[in-house]
């Protein structure tokens, strides 16, 4: 499955509408939420997930009336793992 992010801008949004919105984020038969990074002071939110397809997490989104600004796929991951930082193809 491929990887993709979703670029969200929520003004106002809290932590109590995140906690809100978690449970449905287990339900999605298609799209498999894996993590979000949320400042709630700049009201930015982005979300990764592992999809068949970039319309599979847009229909997720609205399945979750969650809105959001664009979807990307990923085509490159680099983090810091246990041995240093590492760069890898998706």
């Amino acid at each position: 499955m491929a990887r993709y992010i979703g670029l969200h801008t929520i003004p106002g949004f809290t932590r109590e509408m995140l906690a809100g919105a978690t449970p449905a984020l287990e339900k999605q038969e298609e799209a498999r939420f894996l993590r979000a990074y949320t400042s709630f002071k700049e009201g930015k939110v982005v979300c990764e997930w592992e999809a068949p397809a970039k319309a599979t997490v847009a229909k997720a989104y609205e399945d979750l009336g969650f809105p959001y600004d664009s979807i990307h796929e990923v085509e490159a991951i680099c983090d810091n793992g246990g041995g240093g930082v590492d760069t890898r193809w998706v």
